[in-house]
């Protein structure tokens, strides 16, 4: 099921295009992530562990485009992508009515209200396809505003795992959370 692009103003009354990647943002991809990554408290990455060549990227990005339960979305402004979200439907056959997202965004985006949109915007998508029940995640237990907005959205935790991440020798509680769709 395709996700036609929309536009959606922020708090600060910015325009965004809220759009499904192409294969072709592969480069704009990777220097997007490259642009926030490292510089966020609550993404489970060190300093060089995001290294994907172009091709690779191409690939990531192909199998979202062709997976039928699979979504990835971007945000635009003016051009330069400023948040993604991505679906990633299970592809065995006893769970492809779930996907696991993740979503990033750069830090001068937050709090403008560009996460609820693009958030909601994956949902929504996500309700409309016959084929996907139920959407979940993982999150940094610190990570109050992430967890704040999946509630507000609908989320509900089912889960803690102590010390699931280690970051310069200090351990960091997970919790997984689940929205059911139907």
């Amino acid at each position: 099921m395709k996700f036609l692009p929309i536009h959606k103003t922020l708090k600060d009354g910015r325009i965004v295009l809220i759009r499904a990647v192409e294969i072709a943002d592969a480069t704009k991809i990777i220097e997007f992530v490259h642009g926030f990554v490292y510089d966020s408290e609550f993404v489970p990455l060190v300093e060089g562990e995001f290294n994907p060549t172009l091709p690779e990227e191409e690939l990531i990005l192909k199998n979202y485009v062709d997976r039928s339960n699979s979504l990835f979305l971007v945000a635009e402004f003016e051009g330069q992508i400023i948040a993604n979200i991505n679906l990633d439907g299970n592809q065995r056959q006893i769970m492809r009515h779930t996907a696991v997202f993740g979503m990033g965004m750069h830090l001068e985006w937050q709090n403008c209200g560009l996460g609820t949109i693009i958030l909601q915007s994956a949902i929504d998508w996500a309700r409309n396809h016959s084929e996907l029940e139920l959407l979940f995640l993982q999150v940094y237990a610190e990570n109050e505003a992430g967890i704040a907005l999946y509630k507000k959205l609908g989320f509900v935790e089912n889960g803690r795992m102590p010390n699931m991440f280690k970051q310069n020798n200090r351990y960091h509680d997970e919790i997984t959370m689940h929205l059911s769709l139907k």
